[in-house]
């Protein structure tokens, strides 16, 4: 199943944790496995650098509950 947008389509930013707790903007090429994002909304993921799959499940969530996003079958 795939998340879509009903009314209205939000940008998703993805930011890596570093050790020290800081955030990185995501550069392609770069290798991590402590994930946060910030929704254009203005909503964060609190994780502290979950693996990415986590975060990707509560980006879903929140675009399901505050976006009216809704799941439809196929690819």
């Amino acid at each position: 199943m795939k998340l879509v947008p009903t009314t209205e389509t939000v940008k998703i930013q993805w930011f890596a944790v570093l050790h020290d707790g800081s955030k990185m903007r995501n550069n392609k090429g770069f290798i991590h496995n402590a994930w946060d994002v910030k929704c254009s909304c203005g909503w964060e993921s609190k994780t502290g650098g979950a693996i990415k799959a986590c975060v990707a499940r509560e980006v879903e969530l929140h675009k399901w509950d505050a976006h009216d996003y809704t799941w439809k079958a196929g690819n």
